[in-house]
């Protein structure tokens, strides 16, 4: 979990990853790792980690890719899976199902849809009004691409060469489109997990829909998400967007 001065909202993801977690030990004797990286917080994020059980790899630079990356070569098991950590609630079965499903040679991994927190409204924007939340997941579906949760084995994260550290934003989205195109190339299926995470709608509570709008707009230019720049705000000091 990427987390940068997330002690308002990391209680309730680590929550949930914790009883995820300790049902999935009972039934199969074997160790979750949890891990927080702490993007150099200012805040309690990392006392809260630790408090809750998880280990604590620290790094500096602001960079969910490299973040990212950095939780994955911290990590020791077989499998792999990445969540956000801003109130992304994840079902009590999800590490039985990844065990399970990465436990099936013919799938190669996958991850998520989503559910919003609270329906903004009926048509919202980017995935928190219910009709975009409902097209964000048929894409999710029928593109087999995720974004809050993604999970593969340990091998083929190494073999991809992890997360791009040249995109400042939805490196996610693009990671799960290599991990697409690696599945083919290896005869697999991408596999996305049945029940839906829960996201945070944080943001969308903050600024107007026009703000939003806008903001989302020049995220979205072409290469915009390359140019640290353009997306820094929106993924660090988005309270000062306001």
């Amino acid at each position: 979990m990427p987390a940068y001065n997330e002690e308002r909202y990391i209680r309730p993801t680590l929550e949930s990853v914790m009883q995820a977690k300790k049902i999935f030990e009972k039934k199969y004797k074997e160790k979750v790792e949890v891990i927080v990286v702490d993007n150099n917080s200012t805040d309690k994020t990392a006392e809260i980690a630790i408090s809750n059980g998880c280990k604590v790899v620290t790094y500096a630079k602001h960079n969910l890719a490299a973040v990212r990356n950095a939780g994955a070569k911290a990590a020791t098991a077989e499998y792999i899976a990445f969540v956000d950590s801003d109130s992304s609630i994840i079902p009590e079965n999800t590490f039985i199902n990844i065990y399970n499903n990465l436990a099936n040679e013919k799938i190669f991994g996958g991850g998520s849809l989503i559910l919003p927190d609270k329906f903004n409204s009926f048509f919202g924007f980017f995935g928190f009004g219910l009709v975009d939340t409902l097209m964000f997941n048929f894409f999710a579906v029928i593109g087999r691409t995720s974004a809050v949760l993604i999970y593969l084995r340990r091998s083929d994260f190494e073999e991809s060469e992890g997360f791009d550290e040249t995109f400042w934003a939805l490196e996610d989205r693009d990671f799960s489109k290599k991990m697409k195109k690696m599945a083919k190339a290896k005869k697999q299926k991408i596999l996305h997990l049945r029940k839906p995470v829960i996201v945070c709608t944080r943001k969308n509570k903050l600024l107007s829909f026009s703000k939003m709008v806008s903001l989302f707009l020049k995220i979205l230019k072409k290469d915009a998400v390359k140019k640290e720049e353009v997306v820094h705000g929106f993924m660090y000091d988005f309270d000062k967007l306001r």
